[in-house]
């Protein structure tokens, strides 16, 4: 019997070595050398209880944070969502300014010789109707790179260019994307950096932090299979001039808006 007890301490000190890792817990461990088999028999019991309640309630919080992460995600609007956009018509005049913005930008990104293509709201545009969306207030543009790419270096030509053409212009650190303004109605312009990050066949956002953060969003609404963007890109008519696209058509679409890609998606109450 004595050597029982001593078998089933030793299995119990390291269980409870292990547990007491944990430091919330704060649990005792029970030596074997002044202890009898009721007292252990019954302070197992107590300590397991003790155990137990604390497990419980770190479960809990743990389920709670669970639950708020995911909430959190499914919650958060995509940048390009038609949330943004309060008006059904935008006036023809802030439609031209865009337009402006989007031939000036074309053009350094063919001076930069880089890699190209419209994206999320301004690819519907080329796709449906050739022009910006009536409801539409900027537009969207990706860089395709390799991961190996100096993307510090990219960002900052790009925005110099941008700045020499009198467009105000920031990098948004959190979506890692460049937004542009025009001197005249502030029509915004903006370009996201995708790579395959992870050779894996699949494109990334390859800057910002929300990608890391909020991993579940950034997974369900800004991945897409590689060879949708492998050059050499189509193109399509936009703004009276030729811009790439992403191979498939309105395949990439499926990934930016799994929830309602199938439909025009106005803005409420349009």
């Amino acid at each position: 019997q004595h050597y029982f007890i001593q078998s089933n301490l030793r299995i119990m000190v390291i269980q409870l070595s292990f547990l007491n890792i944990l430091g919330p817990l704060n649990l005792k461990l029970i030596g074997p050398q002044d202890i009898s088999y009721e007292t252990f028999r019954a302070k197992n019991r107590y300590y397991w209880k003790r155990m137990t309640n604390k497990s419980w309630k770190l479960m809990l919080i743990f389920l709670i944070l669970f639950i708020d992460y995911y909430w959190i995600n499914w919650r958060w609007q995509p940048w390009y969502g038609v949330k943004l956009a309060p008006r059904c018509q935008v006036p023809e005049d802030e439609i031209e300014d865009m337009r402006s913005v989007g031939r000036q930008v074309q053009d350094i990104l063919e001076r930069r010789n880089l890699t190209y293509a419209l994206a999320f709201g301004s690819l519907w545009g080329a796709l449906r109707i050739n022009d910006i969306l009536p409801w539409d207030i900027d537009i969207d543009l990706m860089v395709i790179m390799d991961r190996d790419a100096n993307f510090q270096d990219t960002i900052a030509d790009i925005m110099s260019d941008m700045e020499a053409d009198g467009i105000e212009v920031y990098y948004r650190d959190w979506v890692g994307i460049i937004q542009g303004y025009s001197a005249t109605y502030r029509s915004q312009i903006d370009i996201s950096f995708y790579c395959d990050f992870y050779r894996s066949g699949t494109m990334h956002r390859c800057t910002g932090w929300e990608s890391y953060i909020l991993w579940v969003n950034h997974r369900y609404h800004f991945v897409f299979p590689a060879e949708l963007a492998e050059p050499p890109l189509p193109t399509r008519q936009f703004i009276n001039r030729t811009w790439p696209v992403p191979r498939g058509g309105i395949e990439i679409q499926k990934y930016h808006y799994r929830n309602n890609w199938w439909k025009v998606s106005k803005p409420h109450g349009c």
